[in-house]
């Protein structure tokens, strides 16, 4: 687990912390905010090994000031071996003009367990 505290500015936006860590599906990500400035959304952002593909995968409606915000990451996937992954995230920080930063990226390692994969493997079968 990979943890960004206390009061980082980015743009309008205060994060007092920025997590992932790994769970039981995948990879849990977790904010929260100071101020919030004007912001209208969060667009949550991942790249596989390299900090250097990020990809869009979901976004979360800024609720305001001092609020918590979480992502389950259930699309992660080490393929059919048991080996981990590292896997960076990253906010993009959206205001109502269409203006943004990005958070500085953070880095979480998920392993797919041995049960997990050769469950996939056999639901796979009978898809």
């Amino acid at each position: 687990m990979f943890l960004i505290t206390s009061g980082l500015l980015y743009g309008a936006v205060t994060l007092q912390y920025f997590t992932a860590r790994d769970v039981a599906n995948g990879v849990l990500v977790e904010w929260k905010t100071g101020e919030e400035g004007g912001t209208s959304r969060f667009e949550i952002e991942r790249s596989a090994d390299t900090p250097d593909n990020f990809i869009y995968i979901d976004y979360k409606t800024a609720t305001g000031n001092n609020s918590y915000y979480s992502f389950q990451d259930n699309s992660v996937e080490s393929g059919t071996d048991v080996s981990s992954s590292i896997y960076f995230y990253r906010l993009k920080c959206l205001d109502q003009n269409g203006n943004y930063t990005y958070t500085n990226h953070i880095t979480v390692s998920h392993t797919v367990s041995g049960i997990r994969s050769t469950w996939g493997s056999i639901k796979a079968i009978f898809r």
